[in-house]
């Protein structure tokens, strides 16, 4: 009988950890998707306009919000609400490193909490490690930054 309330307490304590640590991924939920090939089928990858073009985009991001570990705000040159430069952690710099070497050549679709913001080309990983976003933040994506407690501000123009 007490082995059995034993374990039954064990389930009960490994379900809820799994609850909870579910429960605390607040974002932030940033992905770049790289190109993909419309061969690769509906799984892996979903269409999506670029300059008037349809382009594949690969639905499993390379590098996330966790790669993510700072952001420096600053107002779009274009008008289109804010831009941003995302900086890379070390594990975003080397995952950054292995997108760039599969990829290459190849177009990143940036979404910030699912929304496209930005399309970058893939060429080399960016030694400074930073990702440019140019324009299409809200200042809603900053305070989900800020409330996720992974992405520091650092510097940039007033929000």
């Amino acid at each position: 009988m007490k082995r059995a309330i034993s374990m039954i307490l064990l389930l009960v304590a490994l379900c809820s950890g799994g609850l909870d640590a579910a429960a605390k991924n607040k974002g932030p939920f940033i992905g770049m998707h790289p190109e993909g090939s419309e061969d690769e089928g509906p799984r892996m990858v979903r269409p999506d306009t670029v300059g008037g073009q349809q382009r594949w985009f690969r639905t499993s991001p390379e590098v996330t919000g966790r790669h993510f570990g700072g952001y420096e705000p600053f107002a779009a040159a274009d008008g289109n609400g804010m831009g941003a430069l995302l900086y890379l952690n070390d594990e975003g710099a080397r995952a950054a490193m292995v997108m760039c070497s599969t990829f290459n050549g190849k177009l990143a679709r940036i979404l910030i909490n699912g929304r496209p913001v930005d399309t970058v080309r893939i060429d080399r990983p960016p030694a400074d490690r930073k990702i440019t976003i140019i324009s299409g933040l809200t200042l809603e994506d900053f305070k989900a930054f800020d409330k996720s407690g992974r992405m520091k501000r650092i510097g940039g123009d007033g929000l």
